[in-house]
Protein backbone atom coordinates (compact mmCIF):
# COMPACT_ATOMS: atom_id res chain seq x y z
CA UNK A 1 0.00 0.00 0.00
CA UNK A 2 1.17 3.55 -0.57
CA UNK A 3 0.40 7.25 -0.74
CA UNK A 4 -3.08 8.34 0.34
CA UNK A 5 -4.11 4.69 0.71
CA UNK A 6 -2.22 4.30 4.00
CA UNK A 7 -4.03 4.34 7.32
CA UNK A 8 -3.53 2.47 10.58
CA UNK A 9 -6.26 -0.01 9.64
CA UNK A 10 -4.29 -1.34 6.69
CA UNK A 11 -1.51 -2.40 9.07
CA UNK A 12 -3.73 -5.33 10.09
CA UNK A 13 -3.27 -6.69 6.58
CA UNK A 14 0.28 -5.82 5.59
CA UNK A 15 3.77 -5.61 7.10
CA UNK A 16 5.10 -2.90 4.81
CA UNK A 17 3.77 0.30 3.30
CA UNK A 18 4.93 2.60 0.50
CA UNK A 19 4.61 6.30 1.22
CA UNK A 20 4.38 7.56 -2.35
CA UNK A 21 4.63 6.46 -5.96
CA UNK A 22 7.45 9.00 -6.29
CA UNK A 23 10.93 7.58 -5.73
CA UNK A 24 12.51 11.02 -6.09
CA UNK A 25 14.88 11.19 -3.09
CA UNK A 26 14.36 14.92 -2.63
CA UNK A 27 10.59 14.50 -2.42
CA UNK A 28 10.89 11.44 -0.22
CA UNK A 29 13.15 13.28 2.22
CA UNK A 30 10.18 15.50 3.08
CA UNK A 31 7.57 12.73 2.83
CA UNK A 32 9.50 10.45 5.20
CA UNK A 33 10.14 13.28 7.63
CA UNK A 34 6.42 13.92 8.03
CA UNK A 35 5.39 10.26 8.00
CA UNK A 36 7.77 9.61 10.92
CA UNK A 37 5.09 11.11 13.17
CA UNK A 38 3.03 7.97 12.57
CA UNK A 39 5.03 5.16 10.99
CA UNK A 40 8.16 3.31 12.19
CA UNK A 41 11.10 2.35 10.00
CA UNK A 42 10.30 -1.35 10.06
CA UNK A 43 7.18 -1.02 7.89
CA UNK A 44 8.14 2.01 5.78
CA UNK A 45 9.63 1.05 2.43
CA UNK A 46 12.10 3.40 0.75
CA UNK A 47 13.88 2.61 -2.50
CA UNK A 48 16.98 3.84 -4.27
CA UNK A 49 15.62 5.08 -7.57
CA UNK A 50 17.35 5.50 -10.95
CA UNK A 51 19.78 8.30 -11.69
CA UNK A 52 17.04 10.23 -13.48
CA UNK A 53 13.77 9.90 -11.58
CA UNK A 54 10.90 8.82 -13.81
CA UNK A 55 8.29 10.65 -11.71
CA UNK A 56 9.98 14.06 -11.49
CA UNK A 57 12.66 14.12 -14.19
CA UNK A 58 15.16 15.19 -11.53
CA UNK A 59 18.72 13.82 -11.60
CA UNK A 60 20.25 13.16 -8.17
CA UNK A 61 23.61 11.86 -6.95
CA UNK A 62 23.73 8.22 -5.87
CA UNK A 63 24.93 9.13 -2.37
CA UNK A 64 21.83 11.23 -1.68
CA UNK A 65 19.50 8.64 -3.17
CA UNK A 66 21.10 5.84 -1.16
CA UNK A 67 21.14 7.61 2.21
CA UNK A 68 17.52 8.77 1.89
CA UNK A 69 16.53 5.15 1.26
CA UNK A 70 18.68 4.01 4.20
CA UNK A 71 16.56 6.14 6.53
CA UNK A 72 13.82 3.52 6.26
CA UNK A 73 13.37 -0.07 5.04
CA UNK A 74 15.89 0.10 2.21
CA UNK A 75 15.31 -1.36 -1.23
CA UNK A 76 16.09 -0.74 -4.90
CA UNK A 77 13.95 0.42 -7.78
CA UNK A 78 16.34 0.82 -10.69
CA UNK A 79 18.18 -0.96 -13.46
CA UNK A 80 21.60 -1.73 -11.90
CA UNK A 81 23.14 -1.83 -15.38
CA UNK A 82 23.08 1.99 -15.43
CA UNK A 83 25.49 2.24 -12.49
CA UNK A 84 29.03 3.43 -13.16
CA UNK A 85 31.99 2.41 -10.98
CA UNK A 86 31.55 5.32 -8.56
CA UNK A 87 27.83 4.67 -8.15
CA UNK A 88 28.40 0.96 -7.64
CA UNK A 89 30.95 1.63 -4.90
CA UNK A 90 28.74 4.14 -3.05
CA UNK A 91 25.63 1.97 -3.27
CA UNK A 92 27.57 -1.08 -2.07
CA UNK A 93 28.97 0.86 0.92
CA UNK A 94 25.64 2.35 1.99
CA UNK A 95 23.82 -0.98 1.57
CA UNK A 96 26.43 -2.79 3.66
CA UNK A 97 26.14 -0.09 6.35
CA UNK A 98 22.35 -0.45 6.39
CA UNK A 99 22.48 -4.23 6.64
CA UNK A 100 24.88 -3.93 9.57
CA UNK A 101 22.57 -1.54 11.45
CA UNK A 102 19.06 -2.52 10.36
CA UNK A 103 18.37 -4.91 13.26
CA UNK A 104 18.44 -2.19 15.90
CA UNK A 105 17.11 0.53 13.56
CA UNK A 106 13.89 -1.43 12.97
CA UNK A 107 12.88 -0.98 16.63
CA UNK A 108 14.33 2.50 17.12
CA UNK A 109 12.35 5.63 17.85
CA UNK A 110 12.44 8.24 15.09
CA UNK A 111 12.73 11.68 16.69
CA UNK A 112 12.30 14.66 14.39
CA UNK A 113 14.80 17.38 15.21
CA UNK A 114 14.22 21.14 15.12
CA UNK A 115 16.74 22.24 12.52
CA UNK A 116 18.00 25.83 12.78
CA UNK A 117 18.28 25.84 8.97
CA UNK A 118 14.95 25.61 7.09
CA UNK A 119 16.79 23.97 4.18
CA UNK A 120 17.75 20.99 6.38
CA UNK A 121 15.39 18.22 7.50
CA UNK A 122 16.89 16.25 10.38
CA UNK A 123 15.88 13.26 12.45
CA UNK A 124 17.44 11.20 15.21
CA UNK A 125 16.98 7.43 15.44
CA UNK A 126 17.57 5.87 18.85
CA UNK A 127 16.95 2.44 20.42
CA UNK A 128 15.04 2.03 23.66
CA UNK A 129 18.20 1.67 25.75
CA UNK A 130 19.57 4.95 24.30
CA UNK A 131 23.02 3.38 23.99
CA UNK A 132 23.53 4.81 20.53
CA UNK A 133 21.92 7.10 17.98
CA UNK A 134 21.88 8.06 14.34
CA UNK A 135 21.21 11.50 12.91
CA UNK A 136 20.18 11.98 9.29
CA UNK A 137 20.43 15.62 8.18
CA UNK A 138 19.27 16.06 4.59
CA UNK A 139 19.71 19.37 2.80
CA UNK A 140 16.85 19.86 0.39
CA UNK A 141 17.66 23.35 -0.90
CA UNK A 142 20.26 26.09 -0.93
CA UNK A 143 20.71 27.49 2.57
CA UNK A 144 20.11 31.18 3.19
CA UNK A 145 22.58 31.02 6.08
CA UNK A 146 26.23 31.97 5.62
CA UNK A 147 27.53 29.06 7.70
CA UNK A 148 25.99 25.98 9.36
CA UNK A 149 24.47 26.41 12.79
CA UNK A 150 24.66 23.74 15.52
CA UNK A 151 22.02 21.04 15.30
CA UNK A 152 20.70 20.16 18.75
CA UNK A 153 19.95 16.51 19.51
CA UNK A 154 17.37 15.11 21.91
CA UNK A 155 16.61 12.24 24.31
CA UNK A 156 20.19 11.70 25.47
CA UNK A 157 21.55 11.20 28.97
CA UNK A 158 22.85 14.64 29.88
CA UNK A 159 25.46 13.19 32.27
CA UNK A 160 26.82 10.63 29.78
CA UNK A 161 29.63 11.06 27.26
CA UNK A 162 29.14 10.12 23.61
CA UNK A 163 31.56 9.41 20.79
CA UNK A 164 30.15 11.11 17.71
CA UNK A 165 31.36 10.66 14.13
CA UNK A 166 30.26 11.31 10.57
CA UNK A 167 29.53 8.04 8.82
CA UNK A 168 30.03 9.62 5.39
CA UNK A 169 32.87 12.00 6.29
CA UNK A 170 34.72 11.04 3.12
CA UNK A 171 32.14 12.84 0.99
CA UNK A 172 32.67 16.23 2.69
CA UNK A 173 33.22 18.85 -0.02
CA UNK A 174 36.45 20.82 -0.23
CA UNK A 175 34.41 24.01 -0.09
CA UNK A 176 33.80 25.00 3.51
CA UNK A 177 33.08 27.92 5.80
CA UNK A 178 35.17 27.36 8.88
CA UNK A 179 36.72 24.05 9.88
CA UNK A 180 34.20 21.86 11.74
CA UNK A 181 35.96 19.37 13.96
CA UNK A 182 33.79 16.53 12.64
CA UNK A 183 35.66 16.68 9.33
CA UNK A 184 38.83 15.50 11.08
CA UNK A 185 37.44 12.57 13.05
CA UNK A 186 35.22 11.50 15.96
CA UNK A 187 34.38 13.83 18.84
CA UNK A 188 33.67 13.02 22.48
CA UNK A 189 30.86 15.21 23.79
CA UNK A 190 28.43 15.12 26.72
CA UNK A 191 24.74 14.52 26.30
CA UNK A 192 24.12 17.92 27.86
CA UNK A 193 26.32 19.61 25.25
CA UNK A 194 24.72 17.74 22.34
CA UNK A 195 21.22 18.67 23.51
CA UNK A 196 21.81 22.25 24.68
CA UNK A 197 24.45 23.50 22.26
CA UNK A 198 24.35 20.93 19.48
CA UNK A 199 26.84 19.71 16.93
CA UNK A 200 27.95 21.70 13.90
CA UNK A 201 27.90 19.67 10.71
CA UNK A 202 30.20 20.59 7.82
CA UNK A 203 28.92 22.86 5.10
CA UNK A 204 27.17 20.95 2.32
CA UNK A 205 25.64 21.36 -1.10
CA UNK A 206 21.87 21.08 -1.66
CA UNK A 207 20.55 17.56 -2.24
CA UNK A 208 23.08 15.96 0.08
CA UNK A 209 22.80 14.08 3.37
CA UNK A 210 25.00 14.00 6.48
CA UNK A 211 24.78 10.84 8.59
CA UNK A 212 25.98 11.16 12.18
CA UNK A 213 26.59 8.14 14.40
CA UNK A 214 26.87 8.32 18.17
CA UNK A 215 27.71 5.76 20.88
CA UNK A 216 27.36 6.24 24.63
CA UNK A 217 30.67 5.64 26.37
Amino acid sequence: MGGGRIDFGILKRTQRVWLSDSNDALERLNIQHNAALFLPLSITGSHVGPRRCHTSGRTLDISFRAWVAAQRHMGFEMDPRELDDYETRVLTEVTAWWKHNRTWMEDADILRLDSPDPAVLAEQQMPQDASRFLVFAGKGATSAQISPRPLRLTGLDKTAMYEVALVNRGTAPALSRGNPALKDGPLTLSGAYLMNHGVTLPWSFPETMWVLEGHRL
